[in-house]
């Protein structure tokens, strides 16, 4: 199954210091997401058990702790790519088996409407 031109990335931005990565889309919609957010919208099956397993019956409740993450990269090297299809991150609390598809970065552009553009310091 291949996806839509406009789940795809043409560029990627990092701003460590800001927290911030920017991502360019095929669409030219330009999205910044915050490192917080992206690491409490973690879509990996320990964040996310419901996602991962249909034949739970338990609510789909996201646990204190995801709810409260804290988004840190040490470095650039703490995002990397998976195929050409999602980003891997090494969040510094520990967290690494997040795998965060196109598909599912343009869910959350509803959450990451930040200019990355134009900031000051």
């Amino acid at each position: 199954m291949t996806e839509p031109a406009s789940e795809k990335p043409t560029g990627i931005l990092v701003d460590l210091s800001q927290r911030l990565i920017q991502i360019t889309w095929r669409d030219d919609a330009v999205r910044v997401y915050d490192f917080d957010t992206l690491r409490r919208a973690c879509p990996c099956a320990e964040c996310r058990p419901w996602l991962h397993d249909l034949l739970t019956q338990s609510p789909h409740e996201i646990s204190a702790a995801t709810r409260q993450a804290v988004g840190n990269l040490a470095s650039l090297q703490d995002i990397q790519p998976v195929g050409s299809y999602a980003l891997h991150f090494n969040w510094a609390d520990g967290h690494t088996s997040g795998i965060y598809d196109w598909k599912y970065l343009r869910t959350l552009d509803a959450l990451a409407d930040l200019p990355l553009t134009d900031q000051t310091t």
